[in-house]
């Protein structure tokens, strides 16, 4: 379904929303920096059921509840997560009738596949550690099927947040972990995880044109996991300024798919059998690298340290490698050997979080959706059908098996 902007009050309603938008980010950065504090499966504040002694309130707990799906985490990974071990899949029952006058039950429709997630799964963490047991956290969006009195939201509201990755979220609209989802003109729903999602393409966005001097008409520009969720939309970005872009990913049909769908001008393969990743930039970087997208780090980073000009820019938004065995909370990451070329070349290298451009991060969201308007971005969506998959597609988000933004449709039948 798509939303169209027809006069000046529904331009005003995506202006809203927009600013809704941005209180949201504002309250996940506060999650996420320990600020709030971070209780058991705070945003599924549910009651469970309690006997009661009179059969007619029973049967009407039974008639008034649904059953939830949900996957949480029962052993710490060892190193890479290991769906069949490390997750594991329940069910709880729901009661409407028991939920507090502030609280909403929502009908997860979609659910997004970040890094972060993994992150999160070890004992500590810089975005928060989940307690075992608990449930393993996602973003996503889907219909509100109840809500309190007190909770601003209505039955049949659409909305967006951290809700879990669950077939159902019971959540306490104080807490403000959820907002109205914004649906933009001419965009698919799913776009608001993806394209124009804040773990995204608002990511990449911040990336290319905040954190260090966007790049220039003529130079040089590397993207690491250029054929991921973030990566892909930093390469195009970044080649909407009129840079030469070329893009690192792993094995022929992502190279296929740098150059002739989001049309770059070079792919390093890092999978290549036969030529190095070094030799690679050497051919199609002869001139050096002026700037530099990293989302993987580790020893491509250092490569890419090496090709790095005099006043080059690398900007660093991640580093997978160092993700999926946990190395990152356990002070174990490998850092750039080639720090010292920074130096040599008087080139700069810094690090983000989105979270930090909050006040700018409105501009992004228009600047973003006027770049989709003019056709100079694209969103690939690799999507995964059932809430039973969300281990399998959290795994697939480091072993390389997907192109562009990873997603769980979780009900097959509840969404278009």
């Amino acid at each position: 379904m798509f939303f169209i902007v027809e006069n000046k009050t529904s331009i005003h309603i995506l202006i809203q929303r927009s600013w809704e938008y941005l209180q949201f980010i504002l309250l996940l950065f506060l999650h996420f920096t320990g600020l709030q504090t971070n209780n058991k499966d705070k945003q599924i504040m549910c009651k469970q059921t309690s006997t009661s002694t009179e059969q007619h309130d029973e049967l009407k707990k039974i008639k008034n509840s649904v059953t939830n799906q949900k996957w949480v985490l029962s052993k710490r990974p060892n190193g890479n997560f290991n769906p069949d071990t490390d997750a594991k899949l329940i069910s709880e029952s729901i009661f409407l009738l028991e939920c507090e006058e502030d609280e909403v039950v929502v009908e997860t429709q979609m659910l997004s596949v970040d890094a972060f997630i993994r992150t999160m799964l070890d004992e500590e963490a810089y975005h928060g550690s989940v307690v075992l047991g608990n449930t393993i956290p996602a973003i996503g969006y889907g219909k509100v099927i109840h809500a309190g009195p007190s909770s601003g939201y209505k039955v049949g509201n659409i909305v967006q947040g951290m809700v879990g990755s669950q077939t159902h979220a019971k959540i306490k609209a104080s807490n403000g972990f959820l907002m109205r989802k914004i649906n933009f003109p001419f965009v698919p729903d799913s776009a608001s995880l993806g394209l124009m999602g804040l773990t995204t393409g608002i990511t990449a966005y911040a990336g290319v044109f905040y954190c260090l001097q966007k790049p220039k008409k003529g130079e040089t520009v590397v993207v690491t996991a250029a054929a991921g969720a973030v990566g892909s939309i930093a390469c195009q970005l970044a080649k909407s300024t009129g840079a030469r872009v070329i893009g690192v990913a792993g094995g022929s049909k992502k190279g296929a798919y740098l150059l002739d769908e989001l049309n770059i001008d070079g792919s390093v393969d890092y999978k290549h059998s036969e030529k190095s990743v070094p030799a690679q930039l050497d051919e199609l970087c002869p001139n050096g690298v002026d700037f530099v997208y990293d989302n993987v780090g580790g020893p491509i980073l250092d490569d890419l340290l090496n090709k790095i000009n005099r006043n080059g820019r690398i900007v660093v938004c991640g580093a997978v490698s160092q993700y999926s065995d946990g190395a990152v909370n356990r002070g174990l990451v490998r850092g750039p050997s080639n720090y010292l070329r920074l130096a040599e070349r008087g080139a700069t290298m810094s690090g983000f979080n989105v979270m930090q451009y909050g006040p700018r991060l409105i501009f992004a969201i228009f600047g973003m959706f006027w770049m989709y308007l003019r056709g100079k971005v694209i969103m690939k969506e690799h999507i995964e059908l059932g809430i039973e998959y969300f281990p399998s597609a959290l795994n697939k988000l480091f072993t390389g098996g997907h192109m562009g933004k990873l997603l769980v449709k979780v009900n097959k039948t509840n969404i278009k």
